[in-house]
């Protein structure tokens, strides 16, 4: 992976066994990038990092970088150098047909499991992106395969099935990062389910007790309303099932 034809950090490429130069993205081509690199970054798994424009050394005349890759974190044992990407996304704005096939074949046959490439298009300033379709790289047919953009894309890489059109389309890529992120362990989400759990149960218990026809004044109301500790709350709840008092639920509380 690292015995590089270029020297990486530079504009240069090695590509067919010439030496070229990598131009800037345009608007176009970068914003959709972005969009990418956010998506494939709230799917991956922890184990696996997110790379942009990560140098690879494909064969003795090849030196290039994706767009976008998914590899495993760390150094692999068997090279004592870092893993080899498992999936590579390249965007396509300008690049010729031909270009981004050759590439493709190239990843494949270095042992990129899949390869995925976005036909983009856009104004000078990068607004009003039409992307799509997904392609993705078939070895065997020596061609693309189109996904449509309401099926599911599974890997090992993601933690979950992943919307195509995520990739594709800018609100729902936000929708799916929203739900990736929900759906996450990340302990700023896990305190905000909890503390929804138990607004729901204050909300319950106030209702609760309204319907059996209690009063419930504002010393009551601030006291539930103020209660963080689910284990109260669930007492309450069960003792406001066949309290004769508002008082009674918070017995020994």
């Amino acid at each position: 992976m690292s015995d590089y034809k270029v020297e990486p950090e530079t504009n240069k490429e090695y590509f067919q066994g010439e030496v070229r130069e990598c131009l800037p993205a345009n608007p176009t081509h970068s914003s959709q990038h972005s969009r990418v690199v956010k998506v494939l970054g709230a799917y991956a798994k922890p184990e696996y990092t997110v790379d942009i424009d990560l140098l690879t050394r494909q064969d003795k005349n090849n030196n290039f970088a994706s767009d976008v890759c998914l590899r495993w974190r760390g150094i692999d044992p068997a090279t004592e150098d870092r893993y080899l990407e498992e999936v590579a996304v390249e965007i396509k704005a300008t690049q010729r047909a031909g270009d981004l096939k050759e590439r493709a074949r190239l990843m494949a046959q270095r042992g990129v499991r899949r390869v995925f490439a976005i036909p983009v298009k856009g104004d000078k300033a990068g607004d009003n992106l039409v992307a799509g379709p997904l392609l993705e790289w078939q070895p065997e047919l020596d061609d693309w395969k189109t996904w449509g953009e309401d099926e599911l894309l599974e890997d090992r890489c993601l933690t979950r099935p992943l919307r195509i059109k995520a990739l594709l389309d800018a609100v729902v890529a936000e929708e799916a990062i929203a739900t990736a992120v929900l759906a996450s362990n990340l302990p700023i989400v896990v305190k905000h389910n909890e503390e929804m759990e138990n607004r729901g149960m204050r909300k319950s218990l106030v209702l609760m007790l309204s319907t059996r026809g209690f009063e419930v004044d504002e010393n009551a109301r601030e006291r539930i309303e103020t209660c963080s500790d689910e284990r109260i709350l669930v007492r309450w709840i069960e003792r406001a099932v066949s309290a004769g008092s508002v008082d009674e639920i918070f017995d020994d509380a």
